[in-house]
This record gives structure tokens, C-alpha cells and sequence, in this order.
């Protein structure tokens, strides 16, 4: 992240309650599901080994700048319509292809209040992306996933950082997660619409 705010400004840390307590107060008005998290609930997920959060924070203020929330996860494609499992496979050699791929759910993104507008989102998932392509990673992981919230404006958003549905609709993402998730619901609108990023794909750039 040469040049970016977050390498120049930023410490980072892992999350945790006292590391906190030393930082000034934040929120994320924004969206108040992601504001009690990082404020209430990560350190009992991180207790419960569910997911690990990780920050930054200023260097000289002590200002929580942005913090995201990792937890492993899998790409699914044994029970997918065959030309979705097809537009996956063909990207893996054939020795290789397998029922489900290898991969890290963000489940938890936030820029904190005061540092809107600096492209920080898009550094932060530029950070992910780099740490689970790096030789040094202790875990095999092709592909970053989301659980994007669904609304034109967080869907562009992560489009525009490379990122791509595997379903081409709520109904057909619905009928997959229903049979993947014994989900009852059936209505065909989902608050939040499954997007991938091919970690591959930057690897080979690189």
C-alpha cells in the first residue's frame, strides 16, 4: 500500500478490548449494525473463535481510522446450477477441481466517522487481498468473499474492487442458498447478495 493513507498514517493492530480502551471513542452512524459491533460485539465473536478483528489506528492521535472482521468460509459449487459451478471451474486446473474452494469471508467492514472520503474502503480490501496472496500466508485461500449488503450503492462499490456476484439474481442466489442452508425463506429480495473476488487473478498481476 505504498502512498496510501492507511500505510503512511496507521498503525495496524488486531482488535481487542483493550487496545479499544486506549483509543479515542469512534462510531460508524452510518450503519448501526456495523457501529455496535466493532463498539459491543467483536471481542465475544474473536472469544468464541468465530472471527478476528483487525484495525488501524492513527499513530500520533489514537483515532480508530477503519476495522475489518475475517472468519474462513468456503465457495460452495457442488450444488450449483451446472453452468455457475462450470464458470468456476474452468479457472482451476482439473486435478484440482473440488466441491467447494478454499476462502475468506470479510464479514465486517467499517470506516469509522472522520475519515470518510479518502478511498479507504477500497485500501482496506486492497490490504486483504495482498495479505492472503503473500507467500507468507499460513492458509491456503483462493478466493475473498462478501455478504454484501443489497443496495446499488455497497454492490458498486464492490464491483468497482474487483469483486462479482456468482449469482445473477436474488431469485437464483435464493434458490442456491436454500438448498445449501435449509433456508425456508422464499422471497426472492435478499438483504445481502453473495460477491467474489478471485485472489488468482491479482496473484498472476503481481
Amino acid at each position: 500500500m505504498v502512498n496510501s493513507f492507511l500505510d503512511s498514517e496507521c498503525e495496524f493492530w488486531r482488535m481487542t478490548e483493550g487496545l479499544v480502551a486506549r483509543c479515542k471513542p469512534f462510531s460508524c452512524l452510518k450503519d448501526k449494525q456495523i457501529d455496535k459491533f466493532f463498539r459491543e460485539e467483536f471481542a465475544d465473536y474473536d472469544y468464541q473463535m468465530l472471527g478476528k478483528s483487525y484495525c488501524f489506528i492513527t499513530r500520533e492521535a489514537h483515532n480508530m481510522v477503519a476495522a475489518f472482521t475475517l472468519a474462513n468460509s468456503s465457495v460452495r459449487v457442488d450444488n450449483m446450477p451446472k453452468s455457475k459451478r462450470n464458470k468456476l471451474n474452468r479457472k482451476i486446473p482439473f486435478s484440482k477441481q473440488r466441491s467447494q474452494y478454499p476462502a475468506v469471508l470479510v464479514a465486517q467492514l467499517a470506516v469509522f466517522d472522520g475519515f470518510s472520503g479518502k478511498a479507504l474502503g477500497k485500501e482496506v480490501l486492497d490490504f486483504i487481498k495482498s495479505w492472503f496472496i503473500d507467500p507468507l500466508n499460513k492458509t491456503g485461500c483462493r478466493y475473498v468473499i462478501v455478504d454484501a449488503v443489497n443496495n446499488p450503492k455497497v454492490l458498486e462499490f464492490y464491483k468497482d474492487n474487483g469483486f462479482d456476484f456468482i449469482f445473477s439474481s436474488d431469485e437464483e442466489e435464493m434458490a442456491y442458498m436454500s438448498k445449501s442452508e435449509q433456508v425456508d425463506n422464499v422471497e426472492v429480495f435478499r438483504e445481502t447478495r453473495l460477491m467474489v473476488c478471485d485472489l488468482m487473478t491479482i496473484k498472476s498481476n503481481k
